[in-house]
């Protein structure tokens, strides 16, 4: 690996790295784009001959702002579309690069450029695990987060797609805490001086007049007190001891896993992966938690996270007005609706005829729907004519269409 001059040259020796090889690597070249781009500087050609070896483990980018171009495979969507552009279109062509190195080929693959750049702008990427299906979730879910189309869905930095990448890796086990220092016997007291024998002197007689006073008479009223105190004393300290290190579950739905694991750890709390789940949020967001947010939990408990698909189910729409189909879809996170028209015998004026995609399809939440609504009769009632585009009166019998 040391004598590799580029990641070109590396790839073309091994073809493919390994996460463990890949995340210092990449984790060093985000570290040189941090710097330049809190300088104000955008590459612009990101590309695996772009990136050198300048030392063991030590990895650098070169050219800055050598092309205004690009290169058509590793081009970020904003680029091809000729969009105004800032650091995250970096992020996507290093997410190009980093897809390439564990999978051992570009996320889209074409003769022509102006294909590639089309396949860049529209065409979602194959999860990295259809084509090596032993990469980790987590580090695929890291590298389609990196080649998100719209760029306020990516990384928002190099700082955060370096820490996301580190926490790939295994952390090293915490030092073991001091052992307690023993304490030291201490000495017996010194006893006491024995006291010479004798009689007990005698208390002075009570004077006659003064009558004697009951030895007990006094002490309930003290007593009581004294239980009422140690009462309370032992419930002040019994709710001292159950809170004593806990503490308050943070919210990180909506997070990705590097920063709710950031949030988590920071509390005194450990992250659990469960099952990923369809939800209306970005791909590896925070879907699901338990316990829930404000919870008061011992320190060192696992709080359960689910992170979602980017999937979700299109809802039936059928018979529903348009005012409530686009209730629906937008609730369900599609919020790219396309209304169009159609003449139906079956389906009210006004009506939800059916959408595209199908009812109970699992789509990303940017997927675009075409509902379809009823605008009329599509055969003539009275002759049973096929209704023309746009007419008010059948063709064949003059039957009005009602409006």
């Amino acid at each position: 690996m040391a004598q590799a001059q580029t990641l070109a040259d590396l790839l073309a020796q091994r073809r493919i790295l390994s996460v463990n090889e890949v995340v210092p690597l990449f984790s060093s070249v985000l570290e040189d784009l941090e710097k330049a781009h809190t300088q104000g500087q955008l590459h612009g050609d990101i590309k695996p001959k772009k990136i050198v070896q300048v030392e063991d483990r030590v990895w650098r980018l070169i050219d800055y702002g050598g092309s205004k171009i690009g290169t058509a495979r590793y081009l970020a969507p904003e680029k091809a579309k000729k969009e105004p552009v800032d650091g995250r279109a970096d992020l996507y062509s290093l997410g190009v690069v980093l897809y390439e190195a564990v999978t051992g080929r570009p996320p889209f693959e074409a003769e022509l450029g102006a294909q590639l750049l089309q396949a860049h702008i529209s065409q979602p990427p194959p999860p990295p695990s259809s084509i090596r299906p032993e990469i980790p979730k987590e580090l695929e879910r890291l590298i389609l987060r990196a080649l998100e189309k719209d760029p306020a869905r990516r990384f928002q930095s190099a700082r955060e797609f370096r820490t996301a990448l580190n926490a790939l890796l295994p952390r090293e086990p915490a030092p073991e805490a001091a052992k307690p220092v023993k304490p030291q016997p201490q000495p017996p007291p010194a006893p006491e001086p024995v006291r010479p024998a004798g009689p007990k002197p005698m208390a002075p007689p009570r004077p006659a007049s003064e009558p004697a006073v009951p030895a007990k008479k006094g002490r309930a009223p003290v007593m009581l007190i004294i239980i009422i105190f140690v009462l309370a004393a032992a419930t002040a300290g019994f709710l001292v001891l159950s809170n004593a290190g806990r503490v308050v579950v943070p919210g990180v739905v909506g997070m990705f896993e590097s920063d709710a694991r950031q949030s988590l750890e920071k509390t005194g709390l450990v992250i659990e992966l469960g099952p990923d789940r369809d939800a209306p949020l970005p791909m590896g967001a925070i879907a699901e938690q338990h316990p829930q947010p404000g919870a008061k939990v011992k320190r060192g408990t696992k709080v359960q996270v689910r992170l979602s698909t980017g999937m979700v189910e299109v809802p039936g729409l059928t018979g529903r007005s348009r005012t409530e189909a686009e209730q629906m879809l937008r609730a369900t996170g599609l919020d790219s609706i396309i209304f169009t028209s159609e003449y139906s015998d079956e389906i009210e004026f006004g009506r939800v005829i059916g959408t595209e995609p199908k009812a109970g399809a699992r789509v990303r939440i940017r997927t675009p729907v075409r509902v379809r609504i009823a605008n009329g009769l599509a055969t003539c009632p009275q002759c049973g004519a096929r209704r023309e585009p746009g007419a008010q009166f059948c063709t064949r019998c003059g039957f009005r269409f009602p409006q």
